[in-house]
């Protein structure tokens, strides 16, 4: 056969133009009756089949062969009317030709007459039963197109697909398929076109509608492509996707896969962060361990470089953070509605979960929003009780003294706290700290002065004043900005009940904190490394070796020391006499806080620590010699305070009022 997906006896002018719903869905099947007369006009009728239909003819009257030849090439290109008065011609003679039935039962179906065109179709399978008399019965009745005939017309395009179709008889099958939203038939039809041409625009039309009644969007889409290199106009095709969602579809797989590509390379993004870190600790280390010996400035020289990388890899993870933000809010939101549409799936919507599912995504979407405009606060109050030069005149003195000697600025501000911190920072704007205009302060700790000599105290003093000289406290605010944003999201997240393995964004927030101390503290466990230097070549590596280990060991002590005498006043609801006077022997448990001490004092660190382990720093400084005035500084550190007895009872009352406030205590 020749002429396409037109019948053998009946070229096919009427092409598909209704709008037809399969499962629901709507299929626009859209031609034109030019394009048909195009393609009639291109048919090649099989000479051996046509002697074949006029031989009954010719024994009767050799004009009719003529006549029945002039009917079929009117039929062909479109001239309904001649090749109708034609084959009625020839019916008058010879009204038993099944031939000239079913060309004209086309031709009187083509022009709307479907009780006229049924009956002589059904009068052709009667004189010549057979698949061409079954074809011409199935087309009649897809005109009459009422309930009885598509049913009949079903079965019989199920007969048709029987045996070896032909695929004008697939063809057939196919619309009266789709007539009837019968998929199982429809895709019967579409196998047989497939094998019979498998690139001609029929099996490739008819398999895109097929495959996107069963929801195969990727696979329609790939036969609709393939339809239009075959011929169907573009602007069918874009009719088809509109009809069908398949545009819609091609958008959404053309974000998922968008999607896809930032989700990985956000995810390569996390993965850099984490190599970086490891990388900046592991040189950190290396360098310290060849240089942070020597009394020269190797170390200075050698990590100049690393300290402005580690800078700016801290700058590009605080950025990542932010960037990550909308990416969690789109994960949260996907996760969220996948989770609710697997529930609507299942048919049984336990309200209570919805709840959850909906609450915990809104609430950790706040979260992430609010997280984004949270700053850190480093201004707001004092960090503890300010203690003026006219309270511990020889305090400031010391102060001083030891800035000097490192060659720095001395503190402004001096604030006593209840515990055994010594810290320094700065206060202002980011620009007034790097032009080295901001207020500094030191922290002190009362708890730690116990047993602390006035050389440790310097030596340690130097220290942190080596944070100042190296500018350690100019920057930080990028970092302490993210560290406040990410605690303020967990926190928020946490305090809703969104903290649940569901939530993506709760896995990252957790995640990315780990790697962002990774980096941020390796920057600090070198800066530390730095302000040992300091303290060493200006004190001697034993001064600030003894000075380190009595706060470590202070801490841990106070500690113990402190909680016996916060759980004494909880039982009697008393305020605590004095936190600083040590409880009396055996209330304390000795071999605990001696246990405690040695774990701080050997603790081989991880790369979380802000500081490195406390027994490599001891050995790193141990090569350099302490000067003889340095060494004879062994009075105790509280004789730089007039008023011991003073600063002791505030500290306990700040403990006190705290307790109070917290209503351990009675007032």
């Amino acid at each position: 056969m020749t002429g396409g997906y037109l019948p053998a006896d009946h070229a096919r002018m009427r092409r598909w133009r209704r709008l037809v719903w399969v499962l629901g869905i709507s299929w626009c099947l859209v031609g034109t009756a030019a394009a048909g007369r195009a393609q009639a006009a291109q048919i090649e009728r099989d000479a051996s089949e046509e002697a074949a239909y006029t031989s009954d003819l010719a024994t009767v009257d050799p004009a009719l062969v003529t006549l029945f030849h002039r009917a079929t090439s009117d039929m062909d290109n479109g001239q309904r009317d001649a090749a109708r008065a034609g084959f009625e011609k020839i019916l008058a003679r010879v009204p038993e030709h099944a031939p000239t039935l079913r060309r004209l039962s086309y031709v009187v179906g083509e022009a709307g007459d479907a009780a006229r065109a049924l009956e002589l179709a059904r009068h052709a399978l009667r004189v010549s039963p057979g698949r061409d008399g079954q074809f011409a019965v199935a087309q009649a009745l897809l005109v009459k197109h009422d309930q009885a005939s598509l049913q009949e017309a079903g079965e019989l395009a199920g007969e048709l697909l029987r045996g070896d179709p032909s695929e004008n008889e697939a063809a057939i099958a196919a619309e009266i398929a789709i007539e009837r939203n019968d998929i199982p038939l429809l895709g019967r039809a579409v196998a047989v076109l497939q094998r019979r041409a498998p690139a001609d625009l029929p099996a490739n039309y008819l398999g895109a509608i097929y495959r996107a009644a069963l929801d195969q969007p990727d696979e329609a889409e790939a036969m609709l492509e393939r339809a239009l290199a075959a011929g169907l106009p573009a602007a069918e095709a874009k009719r088809f996707r509109a009809s069908t969602g398949l545009d819609r579809h091609r958008r959404f797989r053309t974000a998922w896969h968008a999607g896809l590509i930032v989700l990985g390379a956000w995810a390569l993004g996390l993965f850099l962060i984490f190599v970086v870190g490891r990388m900046l600790s592991a040189i950190a280390l290396r360098a310290i361990d060849r240089h942070a010996s020597d009394p020269g400035d190797g170390l200075i020289r050698a990590t100049r470089r690393l300290r402005r990388i580690y800078a700016a890899a801290i700058g590009f993870a605080a950025v990542y953070y932010y960037l990550s933000i909308p990416i969690l809010i789109v994960l949260v939101l996907g996760v969220s509605g996948g989770l609710l549409y697997g529930i609507f799936y299942l048919g049984r919507i336990p309200i209570k979960l919805v709840a959850v599912l909906v609450i915990g995504a809104v609430l950790t979407v706040w979260a992430l929003i609010r997280s984004v405009f949270a700053r850190a606060r480093r201004d707001e109050k004092d960090p503890g009780r300010r203690l003026p030069e006219s309270e511990a005149p020889a305090l400031w003195a010391t102060l001083r003294e030891v800035a000097g000697q490192v060659g720095t600025r001395a503190v402004d501000d001096v604030f006593l706290t209840p515990g055994t911190e010594v810290a320094v920072s700065e206060r202002g704007p980011m620009m007034v700290r790097l032009r080295d205009k901001a207020r500094r302060h030191l922290i002190l700790g009362a708890g730690v002065l116990e047993g602390m000599t006035q050389g440790q105290l310097r030596a340690v003093l130097a220290h942190e004043y080596g944070h100042f000289s190296n500018r350690d406290t100019a920057g930080g605010d990028v970092a302490a900005t993210v560290q406040t944003s990410l605690m303020n999201a967990a926190i928020r997240m946490a305090s809703s009940e969104a903290a649940n393995i569901f939530n993506p964004a709760w896995h990252f927030l957790r995640m990315f904190f780990a790697l962002f101390q990774r980096i941020t503290l390796g920057a600090s466990r070198l800066q530390e490394v730095l302000a040992d230097r300091f303290a060493a070549a200006i004190y001697g590596g034993a001064v600030f070796a003894q000075g380190l280990r009595h706060v470590v060991r202070r801490s841990v002590q106070f500690a113990a020391e402190a909680d016996v005498s916060i759980d004494r006043a909880r039982e009697k609801r008393t305020a605590i006499p004095n936190l600083y006077v040590a409880p009396e022997e055996g209330a304390v448990n000795g071999s605990e806080v001696g246990a405690a001490i040695e774990k701080a004092m050997t603790a081989s660190g991880s790369p979380y620590d802000s500081h490195p382990p406390v027994a490599r720093r001891i050995d790193w400084v141990s090569r350099f010699e302490t000067p003889a005035s340095a060494a004879a500084l062994d009075a105790p550190a509280w004789a730089l305070f007039p008023d011991r007895a003073r600063i002791e009872g505030e500290m306990t009352g700040v403990v006190n009022k705290r307790l109070q406030d917290d209503d351990v205590i009675d007032g």
